[in-house]
C-alpha cells in the first residue's frame, strides 16, 4: 500500500492521505469499484472513479475536524493544570468566577440562616469597632498613598471617625430598631394580632468609588449587616491600596460566609450588578448609576443610589459675605473639592459677587499657608480635567480669581474662583468634582436664585446662607434635594440621625442609622389569625343570608359617612 501511495500522483488537497487511502483500499470499497469497473462503460468508470475521489474527501475532512477537536481539548487541558499566575486567564463556559464563587458562599449561608437575632447583629457590629481601631494608621497610610497625598485629618474624621460613629450608633440602636411595630386590625378581624416586623434581605451588594474608599464601603455595610444581611463589597479599583487592605481587614474580622471583598475594575462592577442579589448600594456618578440600575433590573434586584450633582450654595444679601466664604472655602476643598456634595457653584447678590470671590481668596490663603494641609487630586486624569475645565473657562470670558499655589511636582490643583460665568461654559455643565468654585449672580430677590437651581437636575445637597429663621423656612420649600445644611456646607453627611441620600438624577433611596437599617431590610406584614374574630368564618362557604346581610349592613354604613 505503501509503495502505490507514493507512486500515485497527487489530483487534490486530500487525495492520498492515509485515513483516505486505507478506506478506499479496504477490501469492500474495492470490490465494489472492481464489479463497477467490469459492467460499466468508459463514462461510468470516469463516475466511478469520482465517486472514490469524493469518498477520500469526505473522510479526510472528518479526518481533520477530529484532529481539531483533540487539539483544542488538549489546549484546555494545558489550562487548567498551569500553575496559579496574576496573569489572569479567560474562563470557559462551565467555570466558575471569583464573583460568582463568593456569592454563593453568601447565599448559602443566607439561605440556611436568614434571621440573625440582636445578639449575632451586635456582635458583627462590634467587630467593625474594633477593625476601626486596630487598623486606623493603616487606613490613613492607604488612602494617601493612593492619592499621592492625603491630608491626615480628613481621612482621620471621613474614613475613620464617621464610619466608626456609625457602628457605635448601629450597635447601640439594633435591638430597638429591630423589634416588631404592632398595629391595629380591622374591626371584623378583632382580636387577631397584626404587627410589622423587619427582616434581612438576604444578600446585599455594594460597590464603592474612590474618593471616600473607606467610610463609602464600610459605612453602608455596616447598615446591612445591622439588618441581619450577607455583603458582598467591590471596591474601587482607581485605590488598589485600599482595596487591598479592605479585603485584608475583611478577611481578618469576618468569615466568607458573612461579607466578601472582590477586585477588579469594571467587568467585575457589572458581573456583581448582574447577579440575583437582594439588593444594591452603589454610590458614584449619575451616568454610572444609570448603567447599575438598568442591569439590576434584570433581575428585579432593588437599587440605592447615591450619586451626585451639581449642589449649589445660595448667600442672602443680609448674610454676612465674609463668614459665608469662609464656610464654602472649607468645604469647597476638603478632600480638593472630590466631593459628591461638595458645594460645586455659589449664587450671590451681584453687588458682593467681587467681594465674595476676594473673600474665598483671603479665607484659603489663610487655612492653607504655603499650600499646607491640601489634598491633591487623586489620579493623573483627575487633574488633567481640572486643567481642561478651567481652560475651557477662561476662553469663554471667565475671570479668575487665584488663591494659594498648590505643591509642584504633586498632583495638587490650585483654587480657583471664577467670575463672569456662562451657561455654556463647561464647568456649568458638569459636577466640577474638584476645587474650582463657579459664581453666579442674582439681581435683587433670592428667588431669583431658587428659580434658576429648580430648572437645572435635582441636586444632592442644597446650602442656604441666612440668619432670618421666617426665610429659612421659606427656602426649605423652594428647593428641592437630596438633603440641606443651613449656614454651612458638608456637615449633615455625618449625622447619623439623618438619612443620606439624592433625589432625581442626584439619587434615589438613602441610608445612615435607622434609615440604613430600614433600606436593607424587608418590612415584613404579619396577621395571626383568631377564630374568635367575625371574619373568621364569613368568607366560608356556603354563604348564608346572615353573612350577605352583614356585608351589606357595612357598605351602608361607609356610605353614610360619605353623606350619600
Amino acid at each position: 500500500m505503501s509503495s502505490t501511495r507514493n507512486s500515485t500522483p497527487r489530483t487534490s488537497p486530500h487525495a492520498f492521505c492515509s485515513t483516505c487511502f486505507d478506506f478506499t483500499s479496504s477490501p469492500a470499497v474495492l470490490s465494489f469499484i472492481a464489479r463497477a469497473s467490469t459492467s460499466a462503460s468508459c463514462f461510468t468508470r470516469r463516475i466511478t472513479e469520482s465517486l472514490r475521489e469524493n469518498i477520500r474527501a469526505t473522510v479526510c475532512m472528518k479526518r481533520d475536524e477530529a484532529r481539531r477537536a483533540l487539539t483544542v481539548l488538549s489546549q484546555r487541558e494545558k489550562v487548567r493544570s498551569a500553575p496559579s499566575s496574576p496573569r489572569k486567564i479567560m474562563q470557559g463556559p462551565n467555570e466558575t468566577s471569583a464573583v460568582r464563587r463568593a456569592y454563593d458562599v453568601l447565599r448559602k449561608a443566607a439561605n440556611e440562616r436568614p434571621f440573625l437575632d440582636a445578639d449575632a447583629r451586635e456582635e458583627l457590629l462590634e467587630r467593625f469597632i474594633r477593625l476601626f481601631v486596630k487598623y486606623e494608621s493603616d487606613i490613613v497610610t492607604a488612602i494617601s498613598d493612593d492619592f499621592g497625598h492625603r491630608v491626615r485629618l480628613e481621612s482621620m474624621t471621613a474614613d475613620v471617625m464617621i464610619p466608626l460613629d456609625g457602628a457605635r450608633y448601629a450597635k447601640k440602636h439594633v435591638r430597638e430598631w429591630m423589634q416588631r411595630k404592632p398595629v391595629n386590625t380591622s374591626p371584623l378581624f378583632i382580636p387577631s394580632q397584626a404587627f410589622i416586623e423587619p427582616v434581612p434581605l438576604g444578600v446585599v451588594g455594594i460597590i464603592s468609588p474612590w474618593n471616600y474608599p473607606v467610610d463609602l464601603a464600610l459605612g453602608p455595610s455596616i447598615a446591612a449587616f445591622a439588618a441581619g444581611n450577607r455583603v458582598l463589597l467591590k471596591p474601587s479599583e482607581l485605590t488598589p491600596k485600599v482595596s487591598e487592605l479592605l479585603a485584608k481587614m475583611v478577611a481578618e474580622y469576618f468569615q466568607p460566609d458573612e461579607f466578601a471583598v472582590v477586585q477588579g475594575g469594571a467587568d467585575v462592577a457589572r458581573e456583581v450588578t448582574a447577579l440575583p442579589l437582594d439588593h444594591i448600594l452603589f454610590t458614584g456618578s449619575t451616568q454610572v448609576g444609570r448603567h447599575v440600575a438598568r442591569a439590576a433590573a434584570e433581575n428585579l434586584v432593588p437599587t440605592t443610589l447615591e450619586l451626585g450633582g451639581k449642589s449649589p450654595v445660595v448667600v442672602h444679601q443680609s448674610y454676612n459675605i465674609e463668614r459665608a466664604a469662609s464656610r464654602i472655602a472649607i468645604g469647597k476643598t476638603f478632600n480638593a473639592g472630590q466631593t459628591c456634595i461638595a458645594p460645586d457653584y455659589a449664587l450671590v447678590p451681584k453687588a458682593k459677587a467681587e467681594a465674595f470671590a476676594e473673600h474665598v481668596k483671603h479665607a484659603l490663603i489663610k487655612q492653607h499657608p504655603n499650600g499646607e494641609g491640601f489634598t491633591t487630586m487623586a489620579s493623573d486624569r483627575g487633574l488633567a480635567r481640572m486643567n481642561a475645565l478651567l481652560e475651557d473657562a477662561k476662553a469663554k470670558g471667565a475671570r479668575v480669581i487665584e488663591t494659594f499655589k498648590a505643591k509642584e511636582g504633586t498632583r495638587g490643583f490650585s483654587p480657583v474662583v471664577l467670575l463672569d460665568v456662562k451657561d455654556d461654559m463647561q464647568v456649568m455643565q458638569e459636577e466640577i468634582f474638584g476645587p474650582i468654585l463657579p459664581v453666579e449672580t442674582y439681581e435683587s430677590s433670592v428667588d431669583e436664585a431658587f428659580a434658576r437651581i429648580n430648572s437645572r437636575p435635582r441636586p444632592l445637597a442644597f446650602y442656604y446662607f441666612d440668619d432670618d429663621q421666617e426665610r429659612i423656612d421659606k427656602a426649605l420649600h423652594k428647593v428641592t434635594s437630596g438633603g440641606v445644611v443651613v449656614n454651612d456646607t458638608l456637615v449633615h453627611f455625618a449625622q447619623e440621625e439623618l438619612p443620606f441620600g439624592g433625589v432625581g438624577a442626584s439619587g434615589m433611596g438613602a441610608y445612615h442609622g435607622v434609615k440604613g437599617f430600614e433600606t436593607f431590610s424587608h418590612m415584613r406584614s404579619v396577621l395571626q389569625a383568631s377564630k374568635a374574630s367575625a371574619a373568621y368564618n364569613m368568607l366560608k362557604p356556603p354563604f348564608s343570608g346572615l353573612v350577605y346581610k352583614s356585608v351589606e349592613v357595612l357598605i351602608r354604613g361607609a356610605k353614610g359617612l360619605l353623606g350619600r
